[in-house]
């Protein structure tokens, strides 16, 4: 594990409420628009179960400091959660059953596509997910919005070498699916070998050729319509939640 130092700010309702739930002793403080507003009661009574002050403070300033629109009048401050690093991740993996899904984003530009991926992973028990460390969006106030507490429950792994990582999994069982409008099987005719580490390319151009060559297996989401592909975190739920139906 790697020791962040420095703080996050956490806005909206659901992400401040699982923060208070997963690691109330990291809050320093909560800032509330409307102190005597009913929506905020879960959070003031974790706040008081905790003794973490809570303080007003007005929707443009949440704003200021936050840089979201959507913050629903809420702003927790908070220590930097611990990271896993990539020479953790064998050792953290074999904490995880099995059967548990291990997510690659092979480049995510767009917090909101990241933080909704964090939802689809905790929603089905996803081990973490793992991005690159440059060419991936940080996890900024937005992503943990979006996440609506998940990225307090899934760990994201920042990596140097997506392929590098790739590498290791295979050296600790693990099978690498990869998402390609390119591969001849859809989702639904795979027959999974666990552990799974499914991997799914950046919004703008999909898997890259080297991230494919790493691959065991490579699968798609066949489209029966006029549309010719989906968002990053629609394909990212449809597969997820395909490959969770056959192995659970």
């Amino acid at each position: 594990m790697k020791k962040n130092s420095g703080k996050d700010n956490i806005v909206g309702i659901h992400a401040v409420r699982i923060l208070l739930k997963v690691r109330p002793f990291d809050v320093y403080e909560i800032y509330l628009s409307d102190i005597n507003s009913s929506k905020f009661e879960e959070i003031k009574n974790e706040a008081k179960k905790n003794s973490i002050v809570i303080q007003k403070i007005s929707n443009n300033k949440i704003y200021e400091i936050s840089n979201v629109k959507s913050h629903q009048g809420v702003l927790a401050i908070a220590k930097k959660k611990e990271e896993i690093t990539e020479k953790d991740i064998p050792t953290y993996l074999k904490s995880r059953p099995e059967n548990n899904i291990l997510l690659i984003l092979d480049e995510v530009s767009d917090p909101r596509n990241l933080g909704a991926c964090l939802r689809i992973c905790d929603a089905f028990n996803v081990s973490a997910v793992i991005i690159k460390d440059h060419d991936s969006v940080n996890i900024n106030e937005t992503v943990k919005k979006v996440a609506a507490g998940s990225a307090e429950t899934t760990p994201v792994i920042r990596v140097k070498n997506i392929s590098r990582v790739l590498d290791m999994l295979k050296k600790n069982n693990y099978w690498i699916y990869g998402a390609s409008d390119k591969a001849s099987k859809d989702v639904n005719m795979v027959k999974f070998k666990t552990p799974i580490a499914l991997v799914i390319g950046g919004e703008a151009s999909g898997l890259r050729k080297k991230t494919i060559e790493c691959c065991d297996y490579t699968l798609k989401i066949t489209m029966n319509g006029v549309v010719e592909s989906l968002n990053m975190a629609v394909a990212t739920g449809i597969l997820v939640n395909t490959i969770y139906s056959k192995i659970k």
